[in-house]
């Protein structure tokens, strides 16, 4: 399956996406909107589309002139019926375009936080092997509204959504499966987080180590949706 990645800072990247698809014979390209000049492929060129997440917001369209480019990009992605993964921002970017509403949290949701997980959604052929709730990162002051026709994914005790599945193979998560310690470190760096102070759903640095340490559930969670979407691909492709 051709993959191809939407990615808005050099940091964050597809992390343990990118090992997932090498290691089962997926291509990846990508798009590097914080570059000169950003490139979007032809709808040809891809079978799948990740579109990660990034300190922006949508409503930045005049800091990041880009965003302008992107979401008709993604607008186009959408009406092709092209498998496609939004996370944080990339999942806001992903409801916009479907006709929901991205707005402030009540709260920022920062450090590890469980998310339940409703029976009906993991009812999804592309949430199949999902358990009904997992402690996973987040990282937001955003969020946004579930889009008409799609499903809410879950929700957390500091964010009512916590993602949707439209159609058969679109799917935004708010929170974040892909990064690995090293990706969460850095972000931890980037946004000046060592002295942070807890919040009602804001952990410290040092409880969010401790959880990188002892409890990850985003690899176990992102695998098997990816999995979920290659077989999902190759059945509609052979069909």
């Amino acid at each position: 399956m051709r993959w191809h990645c939407l990615q808005h800072l050099p940091d964050e990247g597809p992390g343990q996406a990118a090992d997932w698809l090498a290691a089962h014979g997926h291509s990846l390209s990508y798009t590097r909107l914080y570059e000169p000049n950003p490139v979007f492929p032809r709808l040809s060129e891809f079978d799948g589309l990740l579109v990660l997440g990034g300190a922006m917001s949508v409503h930045d369209e005049a800091e990041f002139p880009w965003l302008l480019d992107e979401k008709a990009f993604l607008r186009e992605t959408l009406r092709a019926g092209k498998f496609t993964l939004g996370i944080c921002l990339g999942a806001q970017l992903l409801a916009q375009a479907l006709g929901g509403e991205v707005k402030p949290n009540p709260e920022p949701e920062i450090g590890f936080w469980t998310v339940r997980f409703s029976s009906r959604v993991l009812e999804h052929p592309l949430l199949r092997g999902w358990p009904e709730k997992a402690l996973v990162l987040h990282w937001h002051q955003d969020t946004f509204t579930v889009p008409p026709g799609a499903q809410r994914v879950g929700m957390s005790a500091g964010c009512a959504t916590q993602g949707f599945v439209w159609g058969d193979g679109i799917i935004g998560l708010q929170f974040h499966p892909e990064m690995t310690r090293e990706m969460a470190e850095q972000l931890m760096l980037n946004e000046g987080h060592e002295q942070a102070e807890e919040q009602e759903f804001v952990q410290t640095a040092g409880q969010i180590r401790e959880k990188l340490k002892s409890v990850w559930k985003g690899r176990v969670l992102l695998e098997q949706l990816l999995a979920n979407m290659v077989a999902l691909f190759e059945e509609e492709k052979g069909s």
